[in-house]
């Protein structure tokens, strides 16, 4: 018989083994045979097949010896047989029991340590304890020799320990996300001028977000933790910095630019309510309109800067960026907005008729209509009416803007439009680009022959 079906034939022998007993009323040795199968099945208990496969067979091969010798009616010689399959056995036990308990201490130990590795102390606390604290009992009972209860304490803990291991390396996609995140800040950080201003620090969380990276992919969570953290607190800290750095130059060129219009304003709404222009500002409404819509805007640009002081105080930095963004937006308009009024008090002064002041304060007689185009605003310097030299005063008109070949052929100054070079090298002073010319503006009109 075959050891793989030793087991299918101990249930029948003893079966056969019961019956001839009691018809023949022999002493069998039941008693001493159940022991040994008891003590068999103990040993597989332990892996005995594994550890200590000679005893283990041993045993079997002598209980299959004592069924063997029943069926002879040698009751003598089962009864030895099945005394020696008990001893083989327990044998077999004690051999199996401590290797069974140690290799599986070994393995528990082993996914604690790939568990510690997953950053099973952040991710999966409860599970690594309770495995640490299994390991822990079973080596008590293994000191004890109760290696069964010591095995099966070691295999809990290994169980335990490969859960929290699942446990963590299920933060894996979470790692990356926020690793993500920190390539993010360290972009937004590079962008706003991190490298000059904070170079060692943006350098840093380069370099902790390249090794939590490596080590995401090798699934070393613990270390990949530590750097991710790393990484995240140099990248925020870096674009600290850099958005403090930006934050001052953007508010200190918005308190300049605020200041510029402010100053300009100031001077502008100084000469419109002076005594010679009064008269005319109270006769535009425009003039009042635009004034007053460059005053609020004037006050809204000077809220926003103050705003930009009070969120750099705070440490609030992009808030104070986009204040101070915001604040020299508005300081634009006002400025923009200085010509188109100082052309609207102009022409109010132009309405009031006689010789009153413009806005920037000289005087003129200029009149308006093509007949008087060419008519002297200065008639002062004797040397230029000697010389034949006239003056000629840019006006404001929405739908027949001045420009330098429109007034050369006007008929009171050169009555030929492709004489305008003449106007411009005799003002290039206050020209700077031949098509941009501005209403108010005075040039100097030389002779039309040399």
């Amino acid at each position: 018989m075959n050891r793989k079906n030793l087991k299918l034939h101990i249930p029948l022998l003893m079966s056969a083994v019961l019956a001839f007993s009691v018809g023949c009323g022999d002493p069998i040795p039941m008693e001493d045979m159940g022991v040994a199968k008891v003590a068999i099945a103990r040993a597989e208990t332990v892996k005995s097949e594994k550890y200590s496969p000679e005893n283990y067979e041993g045993a079997k091969k002598a209980l299959l010896a004592a069924h063997d010798a029943v069926e002879k009616d040698k009751m003598g010689d089962a009864k030895e047989k099945a005394i020696e399959a008990k001893k083989l056995a327990d044998a077999a036990y004690d051999e199996s029991a401590p290797k069974l308990a140690q290799e599986t201490r070994g393995q528990a130990e082993a996914k604690i340590r790939a568990a510690e590795e997953a950053n099973a102390e952040q991710f999966a606390t409860d599970e690594l304890a309770s495995s640490k604290a299994s390991l822990v009992q079973g080596d008590k009972y293994y000191e004890a020799k109760d290696y069964l209860s010591s095995y099966h304490l070691f295999e809990e803990s290994r169980e335990k320990a490969n859960q929290a291991l699942t446990t963590s390396e299920a933060q894996v996609e979470a790692m990356k996300r926020d690793l993500t995140k920190v390539d993010e800040t360290i972009e937004a950080a590079t962008a706003l001028g991190a490298e000059q201003s904070a170079p060692d620090t943006l350098k840093r969380a380069k370099e902790e977000a390249g090794h939590a990276r490596g080590d995401l992919e090798n699934k070393k969570l613990k270390s990949a933790y530590t750097h991710l953290r790393e990484a995240e607190k140099s990248s925020k800290e870096a674009l600290l910095i850099a958005q403090k750095q930006a934050a001052v130059s953007e508010l200190a060129q918005a308190d300049a630019a605020v200041s510029s219009a402010d100053e300009q304003l100031s001077g502008l709404k100084t000469r419109a309510t002076s005594s010679k222009n009064a008269k005319a500002l109270e006769s535009s409404e425009e003039a009042q309109q635009a004034l007053q819509t460059a005053d609020e805007n004037m006050v809204a640009a000077k809220e926003a800067l103050k705003a930009a002081r009070e969120a750099e105080q705070n440490q609030a930095y992009d808030e104070a960026a986009t204040q101070s963004k915001e604040a020299r937006r508005l300081a634009q308009i006002v400025t923009d907005s200085l010509p188109e009024t100082e052309v609207l008090l102009a022409q109010a002064s132009d309405r009031a008729g006689g010789e009153t002041n413009d806005a920037s304060g000289k005087t003129d007689d200029d009149t308006s209509g093509e007949d008087a185009d060419a008519k002297a605003t200065n008639d002062k310097p004797a040397k230029a009416e000697k010389a034949g030299w006239k003056t000629y005063k840019v006006r404001y008109i929405p739908e027949n803007r001045d420009c330098l070949w429109k007034i050369a052929g006007y008929k009171k100054i050169y009555n030929n439009a492709r004489l305008w070079p003449k106007i411009y090298r005799a003002n290039k002073s206050q020209i700077k680009n031949p098509d941009l010319i501005y209403p108010g503006q005075v040039f100097k009109i030389p002779p039309k022959k040399k």
